[in-house]
């Protein structure tokens, strides 16, 4: 889909499609035509000179509305072609039609339902291909065919038909697969050898095994044999193309064999042609399922191994992330601490303030480490996914080098899905940031909506059907084959030199992101540019839960954190907001907890600080009125934060509580219990608005008691 809306949004070169539609109309002629003039042609010609196959093939790529020329071509070939036979005009007319809407029914139904990119490369894909092509559309072409056949030539119906649907459906069968996999350069892996050794060894011997049938009087049996070993090997060494190209090469040459009165099938006439087509057709249908199971086989060892990989890294971030975000918290608290109590002009002040930009830093390297190891936060929410990625590329813009531009123009219709917000407009900055890094002039950005574009993914699944998807191109000279196994790699990069240097993040957290939303990332690359498509799945219900130009919706009974930044304190920031309230902190990290009873100190109230849960909620249990506040940690030994607050609630309905950790689940268990969420490290003016958020939330607890 991507190919074609770029090819429509260039314009169609009418001169070079009708000078192309003439040279395949010529070439169509000349491979057609033999069929006059060898015996039983009708029965063999189909797969002997594959005319309809290889027009299948070149139409299959092209957009619709330059088919007409090509098309006109092939009816007129056909007409050429008739006047070598004794059959009327209309009758070859007739035909001619046929093969031009044989060709259309192919291309069709092979585009809608099997592969728009003409890639049989899974189960799916081939079983589809093999049900609707060689079988549906071909039974009712051979049909129509029969009947014109019958009654020009007042022959038998069923003995045409017959001929028509094995010739022709050997021929889609066989070629057409051989046709649409060579049709794409093939990839040449780093070090490796440009020449296609499983192709070229299997070519040679389903041609030395035919000559040998020839030479030595081979029985049919001891043909299928020597074929079925060489196309195995084709299919599991070399995959689709070897086994593509094999097995057409086998099938044309033993077809004319045979037609020649040659090989072990020459014996019997058309009941020796009929156990040659259908062995044939039963050494494709093997030969190709066997090459799509290998691949697929491959492709989902190496998902595995790369989900290994990136499970390691979340365990080790998972385990790391809360004591180093503890390290960050006491290294940054102490020094705003410091900072605040220095003189105006000290010394220190200029070291304390890189302290607190290296502790920032520190802190944005952990939430990346955890996106790119699928440990992001998982709340989801309705968005239209136009919102993220227009942030995205306006942040994007200023950052890009000179002579670069970010082309994006969002489509009309809202494109609703159930994601994080957040993650999205980074996942989509991070996409932009590296095509304008790549790009010599023009990047551009693209949202899109329907089937789920067909092509092979690096990361991730394809979205069952429907799916929305963002596209990022860029005109820079491609990925280096040796390259793509390792695009999503933690901490791999490619970029050097003076201010070119990268975390090796960015796209390891598009990755992440896009396989917690259940979607996956696809990349196209080429000496012309390259493409990375990042596939979300459509859910209906998101649909129907979209409201458009609505905000999202935040539950009224859960506070957040940002709602504190509107209550802003209007007046003064830095004025004190407790008044000797008493406020349990529970920590069982030593140095955050003291650090956080001197923020809560200097905000005017008194802390009493916990290294034991337990001992807090006993603690409580004597007089819960008496505390006013709760800060917890989530991750402590005896008994986690939210268990805390739940217990302690338990005692108290309307205790007000802030929940503290640098863990992903924060956001989500911090919403369940519907408290404001204070992710480590932070600093004074993060606590403060929590604490805002948090008393506010009691406010209004208390005023819907009154009301009530």
């Amino acid at each position: 889909m991507a190919e074609i809306s770029a090819s429509a949004a260039a314009g169609t070169d009418w001169p070079r499609t009708l000078a192309a539609a003439v040279v395949c109309g010529i070439l169509y002629y000349l491979v057609a035509s033999p069929a006059a003039n060898i015996a039983q042609s009708t029965t063999l010609a189909a797969i002997a000179w594959p005319a309809p196959t290889f027009m299948i093939a070149l139409l299959w790529h092209k957009p619709a509305r330059e088919w007409a020329p090509s098309l006109l071509a092939v009816f007129v070939a056909m007409m050429f072609v008739g006047d070598e036979d004794w059959l009327p005009v209309a009758t070859d007319a007739g035909f001619a039609l046929l093969n031009v809407a044989e060709i259309v029914a192919c291309v069709l139904v092979g585009r809608r339902f099997v592969a728009r990119d003409g890639q049989i490369d899974t189960l799916r894909r081939l079983s589809r291909f093999l049900l609707l092509l060689p079988l549906a559309v071909i039974l009712v072409v051979a049909a129509i065919g029969a009947t014109l056949a019958a009654s020009a030539m007042h022959g038998d119906w069923w003995a045409e038909w017959r001929t028509l649907m094995v010739g022709n459906g050997l021929a889609i069968l066989v070629l057409v697969p051989a046709f649409l996999a060579w049709a794409r350069p093939a990839r040449v892996q780093a070090g490796g050898d440009r020449v296609d050794l499983p192709s070229l060894l299997g070519v040679l011997t389903v041609v030395c095994a035919l000559l040998a049938s020839v030479t030595f009087d081979f029985s049919e049996e001891v043909l299928r044999v020597l074929l079925s070993l060489a196309l195995a090997g084709a299919a599991l060494y070399g995959g689709m193309r070897s086994a593509a190209l094999t097995m057409s090469v086998s099938a044309v040459l033993a077809v004319l064999l045979t037609l020649y009165d040659l090989g072990p099938y020459r014996q019997d006439g058309l009941d020796s042609t009929w156990r040659l087509q259908i062995d044939l057709a039963g050494l494709a249908v093997l030969t190709f399922f066997i090459a799509v199971a290998v691949r697929e086989r491959q492709a989902l060892s190496a998902r595995m191994e790369q989900m290994r990989r990136f499970e390691s890294l979340g365990l080790m971030a998972g385990g790391i992330a809360h004591d180093f975000n503890n390290v960050l918290g006491a290294a940054g608290g102490y020094a705003e601490l410091a900072h605040e109590r220095l003189g105006p002009g000290s010394a220190a002040e200029a070291p304390l303030q890189e302290v607190l930009s290296a502790v920032s830093r520190g802190r944005e390297l952990t939430e990346q480490i955890l996106l790119a190891a699928r440990r992001g936060d998982r709340q989801r929410a309705v968005l239209d996914l136009r919102a993220p990625v227009a942030e995205a590329v306006r942040l994007a813009i200023p950052l890009c080098r000179t002579g670069v531009t970010i082309e994006f123009t969002p489509p009309a219709q809202p494109l609703p899905v159930r994601a994080h917000p957040g993650q999205m407009t980074r996942v989509a900055l991070n996409l932009v940031r590296n095509a304008s890094q790549a790009a010599r002039g023009k990047v551009t950005v693209s949202l899109h909506a329907g089937l789920a574009p067909s092509g092979a993914l690096l990361v991730g699944d394809v979205p069952p059907e429907q799916a929305i998807w963002l596209e990022v191109a860029d005109d820079g000279t491609g990925i280096a084959p040796e390259h793509m196994p390792r695009l999503f790699d933690p901490f791999f990069t490619t970029r050097g030199g003076p201010g070119g240097k990268g975390t090796g993040l960015g796209l390891a957290i598009v990755a992440g992101i896009a396989t917690e939303h259940d979607g996956g990332v696809a990349v196209s690359s080429s000496p012309e540019g390259t493409r990375f498509c990042l596939l979300l799945p459509a859910d209906a219900q998101a649909a129907a839960e979209f409201v458009p130009a609505a905000a999202p919706v935040i539950a009224q009974e859960q506070p957040v954190v940002q709602d504190a930044l509107e209550a802003g304190e209007a007046g003064q920031p830095d004025a004190p907001l407790g008044n000797g309230e008493c406020v349990f902190v529970v920590d069982d990290d030593r140095a955050l907890r003291e650090l956080c009873e001197d923020q809560l100190a200097s905000l005017g109230f008194e802390p009493v600080g916990f290294d034991d849960p337990q001992e807090a909620l006993a603690e409580f249990a004597v007089e819960p009125l008496a505390v006013d506040l709760l800060v917890t940690d989530l991750d402590m030994p005896q008994m986690q934060g939210d268990v805390l607050i739940a217990k302690v609630r338990a005692l108290r309905a309307d205790m007000p509580a802030l929940l503290c950790s640098g863990n992903s689940r924060l956001d989500g268990l911090a919403a369940a219990l519907a408290v404001p969420a204070l992710p480590k490290p932070f600093d004074q003016a993060g606590l403060r608005r929590a604490i805002i958020a948090a008393l506010r939330g009691k406010q209004k607890s208390k005023d819907r008691e009154e009301e009530s």
